[in-house]
């Protein structure tokens, strides 16, 4: 197992793994089985759209407020806020502790007595961190879909599929950045801070961009932007929006291998 730094990374994440699908699948059946009692209600529709502004900024996913409408309620209630924060979550903590962790632990030393290269070493915990996301994403897609079949949710699994996946290449970008960081320092507490900081101010630079006038020539640097600007679960997959997703994940996991052969590790 340890000639394959991919499949022992994936065996350690295995228990967490488990707790993470059972949460987010859980969380997808609670919000959809609650679908019902909201489909047809104009007046909860004409209420969520007399929010405040800065409120609709934080919670209308690619900009679209038709809460009752099946794309409208899924957006507002996960893909907007809680899908992303939970895969965000899962995936910082899985990059951080890639290398960073290991080394922390004592156990990056076993590691690299192997016939293992630094470079291979920190793709591999990349690709265990890619792999994990993918699968947790099909967790949540899985329990939508099948959600949204028994209580008659009119929504097509691909939209599903597009927006799931759109949350995945956030989480992985984010991920990746942890890996980065944690190649860099040494420090999973500082990764798991760089990261987590970094999508803070991401995510509010885009929520707030079309309230506050200072923050509209930078929205576009902002990855949350290119995650939710063209509302998946309802126009489909941007092509461009999740290569850029995809971009900032291959150059932080690029970073990576060149932070951790350069470090010196005595």
């Amino acid at each position: 197992m340890l000639h394959s730094v991919f499949l022992k990374t994936l065996r350690d994440l295995r228990r967490g793994f488990v707790w993470w699908s059972v949460g987010l699948a859980g969380m997808s059946a609670m919000m959809v089985s609650v679908y019902p009692t909201v489909r047809g209600n104009a007046a909860l529709n004409k209420l969520v759209q007399n929010y405040p502004e800065a409120l609709k900024g934080f919670f209308g996913f690619g900009g679209v407020l038709d809460y009752t409408s099946p794309a409208g309620y899924l957006g507002m209630e996960l893909f907007s806020f809680m899908v992303p924060l939970l895969l965000l979550i899962a995936a910082i903590a899985a990059g951080s502790g890639a290398v960073a962790g290991e080394e922390e632990r004592g156990t990056l030393d076993l590691l690299l007595a192997q016939p293992v290269s630094r470079p291979r070493l920190a793709l591999e915990k990349f690709g265990a961190l890619v792999t994990e996301s993918v699968a947790l994403g099909f967790v949540v897609w899985i329990s939508l879909w099948i959600g949204a079949a028994a209580v008659g949710m009119d929504i097509a699994a691909a939209k599903l599929a597009t927006a799931t996946a759109d949350a995945v290449a956030l989480a992985v970008a984010y991920g990746a950045i942890a890996l980065l960081a944690g190649c860099a320092t040494g420090k999973r507490g500082l990764a798991i801070g760089i990261a987590a900081a970094a999508a803070v101010a991401a995510y509010l630079v885009n929520s707030l961009a079309p309230l506050v006038d200072l923050l509209g020539p930078v929205q576009k640097l902002s990855p949350f932007y290119y995650y939710a600007a063209e509302n998946p679960l309802r126009a489909g997959l941007d092509p461009l929006h999740l290569l850029v997703l995809l971009a900032i994940a291959a150059v932080a996991a690029a970073g990576s291998v060149v932070a951790f052969r350069r470090r010196d590790l005595a």
